[in-house]
């Protein structure tokens, strides 16, 4: 008895242990992070997706970014959750604050790539033109 008592406590000792529980602020930091790539993506599909028309790609990146507020708001509430996690003493308006600011870095950036894209895909698709006005 003592005997299987010493083997178990012996293979026991030799088991990796088990991973840490994820705190609360990396669990809401995961959500939020997937937030952000869900976001990211709407404006990115939206950019190679949506019909160019005649409007300046300033206008239509407008569109797509509008066309993904949803998802905006789904990574706003996401980065609020988790600075109030890091920050209790702070008020829901400050982490607010905070979040708005956050999200507007990222929307910038975004917004930035979505007009080069359009830019691109305009230029791509006048490109072929071109030559054919210039033979006639």
């Amino acid at each position: 008895m003592k005997r299987a008592l010493l083997l178990g406590l012996a293979l026991a000792a030799c088991s990796p242990p088990a991973p840490p529980k994820p705190t609360e602020g990396a669990a809401q930091k995961a959500i939020m992070e997937k937030a952000n790539a869900a976001y990211a993506k709407c404006i990115s599909d939206g950019a190679a997706s949506i019909a160019l028309g005649d409007e300046p790609a300033g206008s239509i990146g407008d569109r797509v970014v509008i066309a993904c507020k949803p998802l905006r708001n789904t990574l706003m509430a996401d980065v609020i959750a988790f600075h109030q996690i890091g920050h209790p003493k702070f008020s829901i308006a400050q982490s607010k604050a905070v979040a708005e600011a956050s999200v507007a870095t990222i929307e910038d950036e975004l917004r930035q790539q979505t007009v080069l894209t359009l830019f691109r895909r305009q230029s791509a698709t006048a490109a072929p033109s071109a030559p054919e006005k210039a033979a006639k």
